[in-house]
């Protein structure tokens, strides 16, 4: 008989993913025993993706992966459609090489706003994506920051899936960097969604708060704004919200905020998309630049790349290590719910 011996613990990322994955890499070192780490720790993973002639795709993992626990890191990253491919090609691989389990991280979902059917005959992507993991490959653990709505989770037909937030790194770095002790600030949530999702940022930072009633008949950059829910005149405004895409919706809310009598406005969001159909990749950031909007705190949940090249009112926080803490805590059975809160953001903010 074989003894039993607990898996080794190896990781992965699909291509672009790389720099936060070397974080989270860190992290489970940091964090994990060493019996379930490799020798000489936890490090990333090979694997190569070659594209034929004929466009396909083929997936090939350098690491020997038989019978250990495969973590496997996935964020939105352009071409998004071939590297979601080469997700599911990765799984595919890792199938074969008859690996003990997998986890999937997605520091960002692909397709996460395509998350309901909200038209006649149109695809949910979302919904697609979790069923290809949950049943197709039959991963049985998944792990999200911040999904655009948390019932995505359900989506994940037979996995265990899981979410955690990052908004407890930014209420810190808003109240340590940001925030001063004059009574004129004031939070302004982009919308009703921010403001049920994210409404404990008012009242960690000590500020009334606001939010922008608005529809969006067609895309970012089409909104239609009717009203503040809140007084802002006067106020110095720090404006949340999941993501950022084109920068449409952000500069809008802005301006419609400086119209109401704002001192200034101030910008916190999670996800950094950044783009905009038909233009270069930093051309959001240039526009954000020149707008009216004092700063902006993301974090790279999604790679920032050059996106942000030539800017000065970036802020990028780090989530790798946030991401770690909870995979950690998976693994060996602790609570996700204990992180919630600033009195732990000390386990995570040590970068």
């Amino acid at each position: 008989m074989v003894p039993f011996r607990k898996p080794v613990i190896k990781v992965f990322a699909t291509g672009g993913s790389e720099e936060i994955a070397e974080w989270i890499c860190k992290g489970l070192h940091e964090r994990i025993p060493a019996e379930f780490q490799p020798k000489g720790g936890l490090r990333l993973g090979k694997i190569t993706a070659e594209k034929f002639s004929n466009d396909n795709i083929q997936v090939a993992i350098e690491d020997s992966v038989r019978g250990e626990f495969v973590i496997v890191v996935h964020s939105q990253v352009p071409p998004v459609n071939d590297h979601l491919m080469e997700l599911f090609l990765l799984l595919d691989a890792l199938k074969r090489a008859k690996v003990a389990d997998i986890m999937i991280l997605f520091p960002y979902l692909p397709l996460s706003r395509s998350d309901k059917k909200n038209k006649p005959h149109i695809s949910v992507g979302a919904s697609f994506i979790g069923g290809m993991i949950g049943g197709y490959f039959g991963v049985k653990h998944v792990l999200c920051l911040d999904l655009h709505d948390p019932h995505i989770k359900h989506y994940f037909d037979g996995s265990d899936a899981d979410d955690v937030t990052a908004i407890y790194l930014i209420i810190d770095f808003l109240k340590k960097e940001v925030v001063s002790d004059s009574d004129d600030w004031m939070v302004v949530f982009a919308d009703a969604g921010s403001a049920k999702r994210y409404e404990e940022v008012g009242h960690l930072l000590g500020l009334p708060s606001a939010y922008i009633d608005k529809k969006r008949p067609k895309d970012d950059d089409n909104i239609n704004i009717s009203k503040v829910a809140g007084n802002v005149k006067n106020k110095r405004c720090i404006l949340i919200d999941d993501e950022i895409l084109t920068g449409g919706t952000t500069t809008k809310g802005a301006d419609y905020l400086f119209d109401e009598g704002a001192l200034s406005v101030s910008v916190a969001a999670i996800h950094a998309v950044m783009r905009a159909k038909g233009h270069k990749e930093n051309w959001v950031a240039k526009r954000l630049e020149k707008s009216r909007i004092e700063r902006f705190i993301i974090t790279d949940s999604i790679p920032i790349g050059k996106k942000i090249e030539e800017t000065s009112k970036f802020t990028v926080l780090r989530v790798g290590l946030l991401v770690a803490e909870a995979v950690k805590r998976l693994i060996m059975s602790e609570s996700l719910t204990e992180m919630r809160g600033l009195d732990k953001v000390h386990l995570y903010n040590k970068d």
